[in-house]
């Protein structure tokens, strides 16, 4: 391939575990180091689709509903795209799909999402770009976990720091990338993210999430309890690097039927801390050495679990330090990796998913 690349545009798209809706961001990048951020938008799922995806999630449902709800979800990312205004620059599209199963030990995951169906519907309204989507099933075949995907990405964020530092994402589930002195890129899910705690605060009191963290900081920790699941649960068995499914944790929720919403609140925030300082150190950071630990996802906007990894030592700091909206990151991390596999380039390391030899991920639409 041609080692001559001239930055394109690119509109990455994800939808996360938390089941909200779609980020997209357009970049002008050349897979590489060049990163240029034109725009962003968001778009949340009507409700019906919300409860219809969560309802997939966690639960075997006949296969031809799964069939009409990955139509649905499609048709509902075609109608961001072209809301979103960003289209008219576009000439590559990465999307993610939304993951209802990750189920790593078995080599399985599925993100839901049409390729296909996309690219037609942006076809229909002028644009025929080409469509990047299943890029987590290569690395998986090639005996990998099928995530994190963002490490290579991150590492390009962070190249201007001082090393050894760390990027964090808390979506549902937090992961974490690591670079080290020596510039090795290294990374692992750490555990739970915000998934169980908006889990939580929706089923408990109707709310989406903890806004400002305010139900965990009037509530009491029950150290007892996060000590016995990262003991009990076997995701914080496994060895590093090692990925999660958002729901392999919610067996917790039993032992907290009844508990204090503040409580539980305050405990899950506690959970993702230590599920996250476990990690970083697993993977040999240690805090009076990193130059920082840079957040994104949504987690960066939850006082509690941020000021938790800070009383643990590390120099925690908003992505938008780094010139990044910390809900930005994974969609433009989608849009590159979608030019990567446009360009033959990498998208996963053995350090950072497992995989027998570094594999480039993704299906790409005529």
């Amino acid at each position: 391939m041609n080692d001559v690349f001239d930055p394109i545009y690119a509109l990455g798209m994800m939808s996360g575990t938390s089941l909200d809706g779609v980020d997209l961001c357009l970049i002008r990048t050349d897979g590489e180091q060049a990163i240029e951020v034109e725009g962003r938008h968001y778009r949340a799922y009507p409700p019906e689709l919300k409860a219809r995806l969560l309802e997939v999630s966690r639960g075997d449902i006949p296969l031809a509903d799964v069939l009409r709800l990955e139509k649905d979800v499609t048709e509902e990312y075609a109608a961001a795209v072209v809301e979103s205004g960003l289209l008219h620059k576009a000439q590559l599209v990465g999307c993610h799909g939304q993951t209802v199963r990750h189920m790593p030990q078995e080599g399985l995951t599925w993100q839901l999402g049409d390729a296909n169906r996309l690219a037609e519907r942006l076809s229909e309204v002028g644009y025929p770009v080409p469509v990047v989507m299943d890029f987590r099933r290569r690395d998986m075949a090639a005996g990998g976990e099928g995530a994190p995907l963002a490490p290579l990405f991150h590492a390009i964020m962070m190249g201007k720091l001082g090393r050894p530092a760390a990027m964090l994402n808390i979506g549902g589930v937090a992961n974490v990338t690591v670079v080290d002195a020596a510039g090795n890129v290294a990374a692992s899910d750490c555990g739970p993210g915000m998934g169980m705690l908006d889990s939580w605060m929706q089923e408990r009191v109707g709310e989406e999430f903890d806004r400002d963290g305010m139900a965990a900081k009037q509530g009491k920790v029950d150290a007892e309890l996060v000590i016995r699941a990262l003991a009990d649960i076997p995701f914080f068995e496994r060895p590093l690097p090692r990925s999660a499914d958002r729901y392999e944790f919610y067996g917790l929720f039993d032992e907290m039927k009844n508990m204090r919403v503040e409580d539980g609140a305050a405990t899950l925030s506690a959970l993702t801390v230590e599920g996250i300082d476990l990690t970083l150190r697993g993977l040999g950071m240690d805090g009076a050495a990193l130059t920082g630990l840079y957040v994104s996802g949504g987690g960066a906007y939850n006082p509690v679990v941020m000021d938790g990894l800070a009383h643990r030592g590390w120099n925690v700091q908003d992505s938008k330090v780094l010139g990044w909206d910390p809900l930005a990151v994974e969609a433009a991390c989608f849009a590159w990796l979608a030019v990567r596999r446009l360009r033959g380039l990498t998208t996963t390391l053995p350090t950072t998913t497992k995989c027998k030899h570094p594999t480039v991920g993704g299906v790409v639409t005529a």
